[in-house]
């Protein structure tokens, strides 16, 4: 029997199935036990109150140019419809399309570029990197306004690089490039409707690919020129929406708010990157063979200077990257929730994986590091990593409201007391405090000083007066 675990934890894509199954299984368990929350119950009223076109022209001129999220949370909301029992259907899909888009683009990423990787492991590690490290998970996959908003378009954001990365292959069949386009650009649509972060990392991926086809691939550029002026045709039709400004009135600005802003951002995105890098770089070690990967040399002469200083200048562009995340919440409002890291931890992700190749060539320590744990004797280490990286972490708190009931408790009390808000026929209705709260499904219940969540409730239920025990 040990020989047998040992010869399935060797083989890279027997460990790489492990990992994704220990990584995926509790949060789609967890899913059955979601319950509707917050602005769910809002955009639902909404919908019912003004129908399809009204209420997206609402949100639009009122609130948010976040076209695709309104659309998506009102109108694909089973609240809109009076149902209050199919709230684990989002988070499954989610959680399924996220794990596919990730493996086709990193399966194609590897058989493109001939990387000396094994797609299935290389996979099963960044997914357990994404899932365990979301700083709010439960607020990203299972909250139906979250997870339109942000886990929604990161889908369909490597639905599009993998659209693109196949726009850049040579002698690609014509009705291919047309699915290629149509894809990319159905998938455009929803993430440049989804949130402004996103909205600025998808234009900026987008102009930097066609800006270095340009010089290297003439062919390829003029493929993905008019996918180019489409995003930022997009971005602009998003950032620009009258709801926006309509928004951005609600917060008043100091003096110097600027200037605060911007500190604000740097120290915030150096603390987060102290915690990111560290943990980024342990899973990217045991990817077995990464230091094989060879980092593309320029070949523009007037370039050739930078690569001595591509480390560097990579470290500080990365710290850009998570600035320019932070930096729209945190000027508008002076706050970020967590789920609004959701988009800058992907863009993290990506930008440093790319980093790393050129860290690797750069640190011998960690090259050899890689080395050793390249060797198949040593997957075992590989599990135990991902193990150890799990404690006290998302993957396990949730096992953690699985095995202790919490999910279950919160979820029975829950669905009770919308059913009895449904068919009570009382002014005024007082609710119990949570029994349980679980660590990782949101929550969002009534309160006796913050009202919001009572008021959504009142609305939908139309009850007078919702009130906490």
């Amino acid at each position: 029997m040990l020989q047998n675990l040992k010869r399935l934890i060797q083989s890279e894509k027997n460990l790489g199935n492990i990992i994704v199954l220990f990584t995926v299984f509790p949060f789609l368990m967890l899913s059955f036990f979601n319950v509707p929350i917050g602005d769910d119950f809002a955009y639902a009223s909404s919908f019912i109150e003004h129908g399809f076109v009204e209420a997206q022209l609402k949100w639009y001129y009122e609130w948010s140019g976040r076209y695709m999220a309104s659309l998506a949370i009102s109108t694909f909301n089973p609240l809109s419809y009076g149902y209050l029992g199919y709230a684990f259907i989002l988070p499954i899909f989610l959680i399924i399309t996220t794990a596919w888009s990730l493996k086709v683009l990193i399966k194609n990423s590897v058989e493109t570029f001939k990387l000396p990787i094994n797609s299935n492991l290389s996979f099963g590690i960044l997914l357990f990197l994404y899932f365990n490290y979301l700083p709010d998970f439960g607020e990203t996959f299972y909250w139906y306004a979250g997870a339109f908003t942000y886990q929604l378009p990161i889908v369909f954001l490597l639905i599009y690089l993998n659209a693109v990365l196949n726009l850049l292959k040579e002698n690609r069949k014509t009705i291919m490039i047309i699915k290629d386009v149509l894809v990319s650009l159905v998938s455009l649509i929803i993430v440049m409707g989804s949130n402004e972060v996103i909205v600025v990392y998808t234009s900026f991926i987008t102009v930097l690919i066609v800006g270095l086809l340009m010089f290297f691939k003439r062919k390829s550029f003029w493929r993905l020129l008019p996918i180019t002026i489409i995003t930022l045709g997009l971005a602009y039709f998003m950032i620009t929406a009258p709801g926006n400004f309509e928004r951005a009135v609600l917060f008043e600005k100091s003096d110097f708010h600027l200037l605060k802003a911007i500190i604000h951002t740097f120290f915030r995105a150096g603390f987060v990157l102290l915690f990111w890098i560290p943990v980024t770089t342990v899973l990217l070690l045991i990817v077995p063979r990464f230091y094989q990967i060879e980092f593309p040399q320029l070949n523009l002469k007037a370039l050739k200077h930078m690569q001595k200083y591509m480390l560097l200048g990579f470290g500080i562009f990365l710290l850009g990257v998570v600035c320019v995340g932070f930096f729209p919440s945190i000027y508008t409002t002076n706050w970020i929730p967590k789920r609004s890291y959701t988009p800058i931890f992907f863009a993290f992700i990506l930008f440093f994986t790319l980093l790393f190749i050129q860290i690797l060539h750069r640190f011998e320590v960690l090259n050899k590091i890689n080395k050793t744990l390249s060797d198949k004797k040593y997957h075992v280490f590989l599990l135990l990593i991902v193990l150890a990286l799990s404690a006290n972490a998302n993957v396990m708190k949730a096992y953690s409201d699985l095995g202790t009931g919490k999910a279950l408790t919160y979820h029975k009390q829950v669905s009770a007391t919308y059913k009895m808000l449904k068919e009570t026929t009382k002014d005024t209705v007082y609710v119990q405090e949570l029994i349980k709260k679980p660590e990782i499904l949101p929550i969002r219940w009534p309160e006796k000083k913050n009202r919001l969540a009572n008021q959504e409730l009142e609305e939908y239920f139309k009850i007078k007066r919702i009130e906490i025990e």
